[in-house]
């Protein structure tokens, strides 16, 4: 029972390491996708009448 209840742990902590080194990517993505949504938002308000006609 012993070997069995430690070795969740160790992928527990495995998956914890990196959790710690996917978050910072992720963060980092999710700006650059915020940034890439505000730019199509504001195109969409400002250009969404030229987009039509062409």
């Amino acid at each position: 029972m012993n070997t069995k209840q430690q070795r969740p742990d160790k992928a527990y902590i495995w998956v914890n390491i990196d959790f710690d080194k996917v978050k910072h990517r992720i963060n980092a993505v999710t700006c650059q996708i915020e940034r890439v949504i505000e730019k199509h938002q504001f195109s969409n308000l400002t250009g969404k009448s030229g987009k039509r006609n062409n």
